[in-house]
C-alpha cells in the first residue's frame, strides 16, 4: 500500500470536517465520485488491483452495499426516490472508502501510520476550532454557524464533541504506545491540551461521556508501557489548560467575543500555548523512562496476574465508593432527570449543561422513530422519511427535526430490521477482527481503532453522527486496512485479465454517475431556492430547471417553479408544477400547502387540501394559518390571503 494511500482517511476527515462535515448532498455526491474515479484508477492501472480482498472484507463490503441496495429499493414504498437518494450516496461513500484503503494488501506498520494521519487532521482541526473561540475576531466563523458552544467547523457542537473526543483518544494512544517513534509520542502529548481544551469548549456531555469511555476501553485492551510516562508528561498540562478553561466564566456564554470576553481567550490562548510546550518537553524527557520499561521483560503469566490485580483493586474501590457516595440513588436521581427533563438548563453560563441531565427532546424524537417502524417493521418507512413522520407525529413543537438523533433508531424506522441487521453487519465485523488481533504485536493500534469505534458508535446511538461522515470516514478507511488480506497472500493470487480490469472500471464509472448527478443537480437546487427567496424569479426558475434536467424525479424544482408561476399570474402552469410535486413526493406538507395556494389562486377551492396539509403537519404554525386563513367560502377572500401568504422555505 502506497503511503499517500494512507494518508486518504486522515485526508477525507479534515476536508469534510471543513465542509460542514459533509452532510449535504452535494459534498457527499462529490467526494463519492472523486472515490469512484481513485478505484477506477487502481482498478485499471494497477497489476493486481484486488490484493487486499478477503473474506473479512467481503463480508463487510456487501453488507453495505446491499444497504446501499436496501435504501434504493426502499424507495419504492416510500413513494419519493429523491429522499433516498443523499441516503444512498452516504452510505455509497463509506462503501468507496472501505474498498479503496481494503484492496490494498495489508503490511505490518500499515495500520500505525494510518492512525498517525486520523489523529494528525483531527488534531489539526481542533486546533483550527479552538482558535475561533479563543480569537474569534481574528478568525471569525459564518453567521449562518451557531457557534454559542463551539461548532465550527463541522457546524454541530455535539458533531464536534464526539469529533475532538476521538482526537483525545488518537492522540492518547499515539503518546502512550512506545510503539510509536519518539517524535510522535512527543507531537501527539503537545497536542493533547488543544483538543481537551476544544472538547470541553463544545459543552458536549455525549461527547466527553463517549470519550472517557473509550480512554478507558484503550487501557484496558492496550495498557501500553509507554503510559506510565505518558499519564503524568502530558495529563498534568490538560489538567491545568482544562482548569483554566473552566475558569473563563466569559467564554462559556453566549456572548464570547465581547470585549472582556476576547481578553479572557487571549489569556486562555497563551496557557494553552504553555500546556502545549510543557506537554511536549515532558513528554521528550519521559521517553528515557519508556526506553528503560522496554528493556524490562515481562511474561505473560506476570501480565496475568498484574490485570487480576488491578481489576480486583478496581472492584473493591467501586464496592466501597458505591455506599460512600451513595451511587444507587444518585443515578436513579440521573435517570429520572433523563426521563422528564426535556433539556438541560438553560441560561448564560454553558458551563451548567456539564453537572446535569436532560434528554434534549430525544426521548420524543426516538419514540416517533420506534412508531414509524412498528408500523412497517421488517422493511421500514423508507429512506429519508424520517422527518416526514416527526412533522405528523410530533408531540410537540420544537426545532426543525430531520434526522432521528440515533443511527440505530432511525435506521430501523426507515429501513427496518432489514436495513438495521446490514448497517450492524458493516459496523461489527471490522471491530470483532480487529479484537482477534489484541494478542499480537500490533495490539496497541488494533486496540486504539476498537475504543475510537466503539466510543463513536456508542455516540451514535444518541446524536445523528452517521449523517457525518467526517465522522465516520475513518471509520471505514481504517477498516479497510484491518480486513484486507496480508501481502504474502497477494502474492499467490494470479493477475486478473485486462479486460476484467476494465469492466470492472467501467462499471465504477457507471456507479459515478448517480452520487455526481445529485451533487450537481442539488447545487442548483440550492441556487434555484437561494433565488426564489430573494425574488428572481428568472434565475430562480433557470435554476430549477437546470436540476431537473439532471434529476427529473426530484420534487422541490418543481415548487419552486410552482411559487414562480404564481407570482407571474400564470397560474395554470403553477398549478401543474404544485401537482408534479406533490407527485413527487405526496408527504411532504410543503408541497401540499403550495397546492391549496395555488388552488386559491386560480379560484378552485383550497379547503381539502389545506386540511390534508395540516394533517401532515398539525403542530407547524403556517398550516394552522392556512386552514385558518382559506375556510371562507369566498373565492375572493380566500384568494386576497393566498396572495399574502408566506413561502414555507426555512
Amino acid at each position: 500500500m502506497s503511503n499517500w494511500l494512507l494518508a486518504l482517511p486522515g485526508a477525507l476527515t479534515v476536508v469534510l470536517a471543513f465542509l460542514a462535515g459533509g452532510f449535504f448532498a452535494t459534498t457527499i455526491g462529490l467526494a463519492a465520485g472523486l472515490l469512484c474515479l481513485l478505484l477506477v484508477a487502481r482498478l485499471t492501472l494497477v497489476d493486481r488491483p484486488f490484493a487486499g480482498w478477503s473474506g473479512a472484507l467481503g463480508l463487510t463490503a456487501g453488507s453495505l452495499a446491499l444497504f446501499a441496495a436496501w435504501i434504493l429499493l426502499s424507495s419504492g414504498w416510500s413513494g419519493s426516490p429523491a429522499r433516498a437518494l443523499p441516503e444512498f450516496n452516504r452510505a455509497l461513500l463509506y462503501l468507496l472508502v472501505l474498498v479503496v484503503v481494503g484492496l490494498n494488501a495489508r503490511a505490518p506498520g500499515n495500520l500505525r501510520l494510518i492512525l498517525r494521519w486520523v489523529g494528525l487532521a483531527m488534531a489539526v482541526t481542533c486546533a483550527v476550532a479552538l482558535a475561533t473561540r479563543l480569537l474569534p475576531t481574528t478568525f471569525p466563523t459564518s453567521a449562518g454557524v451557531n457557534n454559542e458552544r463551539l461548532a465550527f467547523p463541522l457546524t454541530y457542537w455535539n458533531a464536534m464533541g464526539i469529533f475532538s473526543g476521538l482526537a483525545a483518544l488518537m492522540l492518547t494512544h499515539l503518546t502512550a504506545s512506545e510503539r510509536e517513534p519518539p517524535a510522535v509520542r512527543v507531537a501527539a502529548a503537545a497536542g493533547l491540551p488543544i483538543v481537551a481544551v476544544t472538547l470541553y469548549f463544545t459543552f458536549s456531555r455525549g461527547g466527553i461521556a463517549a470519550a472517557l469511555v473509550g480512554l478507558v476501553l484503550y487501557l484496558l485492551l492496550a495498557h501500553p508501557r509507554g503510559l506510565l510516562g505518558a499519564l503524568p508528561a502530558a495529563g498534568l498540562p490538560v489538567a491545568f489548560a482544562l482548569q483554566r478553561a473552566y475558569g473563563s466564566e466569559l467564554l462559556a456564554r453566549n456572548d464570547y467575543a465581547g470585549a472582556d470576553a476576547r481578553d479572557q481567550g487571549r489569556a486562555l490562548l497563551v496557557v494553552v500555548i504553555g500546556c502545549v510546550v510543557a506537554a511536549g518537553g515532558l513528554r521528550a524527557l519521559a521517553l528515557r523512562v519508556d526506553e528503560r520499561l522496554l528493556r524490562v521483560r515481562i511474561g505473560s503469566r506476570t501480565r496475568r496476574r498484574v490485570f487480576t490485580a488491578v481489576a480486583i483493586a478496581a472492584l473493591l474501590s467501586f464496592a466501597i465508593a458505591t455506599p460512600a457516595l451513595d451511587l444507587p440513588h444518585r443515578f436513579a436521581q440521573q435517570r429520572a432527570a433523563f426521563e422528564r427533563g426535556n433539556a438541560p438548563p438553560g441560561g448564560q453560563d454553558l458551563r451548567s449543561r456539564l453537572t446535569k441531565v436532560g434528554n434534549n427532546g430525544r426521548l420524543a424524537i426516538w419514540r416517533v422513530a420506534i412508531d414509524a417502524a412498528e408500523q412497517r417493521p421488517w422493511r421500514g418507512a423508507g429512506a429519508g422519511t424520517y422527518g416526514l413522520f416527526w412533522e405528523r407525529e410530533r408531540p410537540a413543537p420544537p426545532a426543525h427535526v430531520i434526522d432521528g438523533h440515533s443511527l440505530y433508531y432511525e435506521t430501523r424506522g426507515e429501513l427496518g430490521w432489514i436495513g438495521l441487521a446490514l448497517v450492524m453487519v458493516a459496523l461489527a465485523v471490522p471491530l470483532v477482527i480487529a479484537a482477534s488481533r489484541l494478542g499480537g504485536p500490533g495490539r496497541h493500534a488494533y486496540a486504539a481503532f476498537i475504543a475510537a469505534g466503539v466510543a463513536l458508535l456508542a455516540h451514535a446511538m444518541v446524536d445523528w453522527d452517521w449523517e457525518m461522515p467526517a465522522l465516520f470516514v475513518w471509520f471505514f478507511g481504517t477498516a479497510g486496512a484491518i480486513l484486507a488480506a496480508p501481502a504474502g497472500d497477494a502474492a499467490a493470487l494470479p493477475a486478473p485479465p485486462r479486460l476484467g480490469r476494465l469492466l470492472a472500471g467501467l462499471a465504477c464509472l457507471l456507479v459515478a454517475v448517480t452520487p455526481v448527478t445529485v451533487a450537481i443537480a442539488q447545487g442548483r437546487l440550492n441556487g434555484s431556492v437561494d433565488a426564489l427567496q430573494r425574488g428572481d424569479c428568472t434565475r430562480a426558475a433557470d435554476k430549477a430547471l437546470g436540476s431537473l434536467d439532471l434529476l427529473s424525479v426530484q420534487a422541490d424544482p418543481f415548487e419552486v417553479l410552482g411559487w414562480c408561476d404564481a407570482r407571474a399570474g400564470q397560474l395554470p402552469l403553477a398549478l401543474k408544477a404544485m401537482q408534479d410535486a406533490r407527485r413527487r413526493d405526496p408527504d411532504n406538507w410543503q408541497h401540499v400547502y403550495g397546492l391549496a395556494v395555488v388552488q386559491a389562486l386560480a379560484g378552485e377551492d383550497p379547503r381539502r387540501t389545506a386540511a390534508l396539509a395540516l394533517r401532515l403537519n398539525p403542530l407547524e404554525p403556517l398550516t394552522r394559518g392556512l386552514v385558518r386563513g382559506l375556510r371562507s367560502r369566498s373565492p375572493a377572500r380566500r384568494r386576497a390571503f393566498a396572495a399574502k401568504a408566506p413561502i414555507p422555505f426555512e
